[in-house]
């Protein structure tokens, strides 16, 4: 009886520790970082998915009946602009002069928990909405909320790498001719 009891309390005490080292094995990392923020590799996932859903989770909620342009941080990689696009499988990279754009500003990711920072155009001045996810090592991130905050922000500055919209366009640029 005593060798049952010690068996289940064992087997209830690792089935707990497995629990939190799988929640808890996503570190905490920030795209773009700031000082003293943990850096993140913006090309390494989940952090192209999160930008992907982020935006057409935000673009669903505010603007659904306007073309999704997108924008994503300055300096993201073309890999992660073309792998974005293709998660997104609508819409297209922004290009210099477009006015109604979704921009990722940026991903907070911290155990089974992440925030992405969209700006987003609404009655012709841009805001910041925070689409916030849950998830895990074991489980994709799901958007669960769109929290808007009420507050003005510069129109977004195109970050679009050439390469990409050459993809996109089907053109090439001098160095691939």
């Amino acid at each position: 009886m005593r060798k049952q009891i010690l068996i289940k309390a064992l087997s209830f005490t690792a089935a707990i520790a497995v629990a939190l080292s799988i929640s808890g094995c996503t570190a905490t990392m920030t795209y773009p970082e700031y000082e003293g923020a943990p850096k993140a590799d913006p090309s390494l996932q989940p952090m192209p998915n999160l930008m992907a859903d982020a935006l057409k989770f935000a673009h669903q909620r505010t603007a659904p009946e306007q073309e999704l342009v997108f924008n994503l941080p300055p300096t993201t990689p073309v890999q992660v602009w073309r792998g974005v696009a293709k998660r997104l499988g609508i819409g297209r990279p922004m290009t210099a002069g477009d006015t109604l754009v979704w921009s990722v500003r940026q991903v907070r990711l911290s155990g089974g928990r992440a925030e992405v920072d969209v700006v987003y155009p609404t009655n012709g001045i841009y805001q910041i909405a925070t689409v916030h996810f849950v998830g895990s090592t074991a489980q994709p991130f799901y958007p669960s909320m769109l929290q808007l905050w009420l507050v003005p922000v510069p129109a977004p500055t195109c970050n679009t790498p050439l390469a990409v919209l050459d993809s996109v366009t089907g053109q090439a640029t001098p160095a691939q001719q």
